[in-house]
């Protein structure tokens, strides 16, 4: 019973700690979500249209979501970032 409680007051520490959510993109459902998906969120977050983010997002990999990262930590606009880590431009 103590590991049970244990596990879930974990679970709950990371699953809504803050200071993670607050530097991360990730949700919690965000697991299930392909790098595609993710990139276009990001992107349409930043206020671009659905039509532009798929064509600065096809291709995206697990890859693509670290270089985006990266990028937009130097200062880069996520939808520049998109187009450089997937090599269009």
């Amino acid at each position: 019973m103590k590991k049970l409680l244990g596990i879930v007051v974990l679970g709950i520490f990371i699953g809504y700690n803050p200071l993670s959510i607050k530097f991360s993109y990730a949700g919690l459902l965000d697991i299930f979500k392909s790098p595609l998906e993710i990139c276009m969120d990001r992107l349409e977050a930043s206020g671009l249209k659905s039509s532009y983010a798929a064509q600065d997002c096809s291709g995206s990999t697990r890859a693509t979501l670290k270089c985006m990262d990266r990028l937009e930590a130097s200062g880069l606009k996520p939808s520049y970032a998109a187009q450089d880590c997937t090599g269009k431009k």
